[in-house]
């Protein structure tokens, strides 16, 4: 047996992410993919798993403490033959390169700016009282950026390492002041009456800026239809019966949708950083939006095209248990290219859901309802499924969105096809 210390892996662009638990005590004896912490992002919770099987001899965390990519978790003590496999620290990111690419790329063009890469200074004013992580303040230091003249967009107005990017961008391009800023009014509202404080979750405040930020970079537009929801309705009812299953309409919907997206790859692709080209993504990774007590998330379905509905709906059911239990994994809410948001369990009929960038479309589905309709010389009644597109209109014209709505109605409708990518 031999110790060895553990690293946390590779966050992402996740820093300062709180410990909310811990999952194993002193002594015990456990597996390479046990957890053993869990992490709260601005996004997600995530478990930290060991990479070896051994023995706990200490965790070097407490519940509360922030960690960042490359901090030690865990001490354990394993087989030198499962050591020997496995590889002994995570390397540490270099925060200064992404920047420094940045400054390159663009100095060339604005080699008269006083802001320089080359020749960092030291900040005038104290940073201490700003809230930033320490890979944001050593990226700071390196290129002499004062931190009190970074506009923060993270949460509790925290400096994050895209601020820092925007703040070399607008100084290397002379636009420092065309920044959107975030306001609302400081108002007293106890002048008027009793008045109480809840506190938002990490998750809704996330949520908040993410919304904010879409609704003002996306020109949204929302096309609103209806399809004839009959034929599936009764068709999920007798393949529920048949199989002794109780799929939902939404796993029915999802497939569908997804198959249709094939169709229409605009409304699954992304617009690249400089507007310049459209990515057309050659998978549908589908994102469900998820209603938890701490705010709405929306993990992913990932190849959702090559699934069976009830493939479809195991994986629907697991993320949402997973999202309200704080599970989900980082890779779970990474990489959708198209989003179904449903209400059709609650109620409403139409509404305008929020483009989730970068993605450039979202499905809002509501409740059905039954209307009379004319049929042969008589009438009939028919179950209808609101349909609510809201897309980004930089990319898609109201033709094609058109199009793909009416499409969605007609394979709602077929079937046959349906049928066969049941099981």
């Amino acid at each position: 047996m031999k110790n060895q210390v553990l690293n946390i892996p590779d966050l992402g662009e996740a820093e300062d992410v709180e410990v909310i638990e811990i999952c194993v005590k002193v002594g015990e004896s456990v597996g390479s993919e046990d957890p053993i912490i869990v992490l709260e992002s601005d996004k997600a919770a995530m478990e930290i798993p060991t990479s070896v099987a051994g023995k706990v001899l200490a965790v070097k965390v407490s519940i509360g403490d922030t960690v960042n990519s490359g901090t030690p978790f865990l001490e354990i003590g394993v087989d030198e033959n499962e050591l020997n496999s496995e590889p002994d620290n995570f390397s540490e990111s270099e925060p200064a390169k992404e920047i420094n690419e940045l400054v390159s790329e663009d100095t060339s063009k604005k080699s008269n700016q006083n802001f320089s890469a080359q020749a960092p200074q030291a900040s005038q004013s104290s940073s201490s009282s700003i809230y930033a992580g320490p890979a944001v303040r050593k990226l700071a230091r390196e290129f002499g950026i004062d931190l009190a003249l970074v506009s923060p967009s993270g949460p509790k107005s925290r400096v994050l390492k895209e601020d820092l990017h925007f703040f070399v961008q607008q100084k290397l391009s002379g636009k420092e002041n065309q920044k959107f800023q975030f306001t609302q009014p400081d108002i007293d509202y106890s002048k008027w009456g009793s008045v109480e404080e809840i506190k938002l979750s990490k998750f809704q405040k996330t949520s908040l800026a993410n919304l904010h930020t879409s609704w003002i970079n996306i020109p949204h537009v929302t096309q609103h239809d209806e399809c004839d929801f009959s034929l599936l309705m009764e068709l999920r009812k007798q393949l529920n019966a048949k199989h002794k299953l109780k799929i939902s309409p939404l796993a029915f919907i999802a497939k569908v949708t997804s198959q249709v997206l094939l169709e229409f790859p605009l409304l699954n692709s992304s617009l690249s950083k400089d507007l310049g080209h459209v990515v057309l993504k050659n998978y549908v990774n589908l994102g469900i939006a998820v209603d938890t007590p701490e705010g709405l998330i929306v993990p992913n379905i990932k190849n959702s095209q090559d699934k069976s509905i009830t493939e479809i709906s195991a994986e629907i059911s697991n993320l949402a248990e997973a999202a309200k239990n704080r599970k989900l994994q980082i890779a779970d809410l990474k990489g959708a290219s198209f989003s179904i948001s449903s209400l059709g369990a609650i109620g409403g009929k139409f509404f305008t859901p929020i483009i989730n960038p970068p993605e450039i479309g979202i499905l809002g589905i509501s409740k059905t309802f039954d209307q009379v309709i004319p049929h042969g010389k008589g009438f009939e009644s028919r179950t209808f499924l609101p349909l609510s597109l809201s897309y980004d209109h930089r990319a898609i014209n109201g033709v094609y969105a058109v199009q793909f709505t009416s499409q969605l109605g007609e394979a709602m409708n077929d079937v046959k096809a349906i049928e066969k990518v049941f099981k």
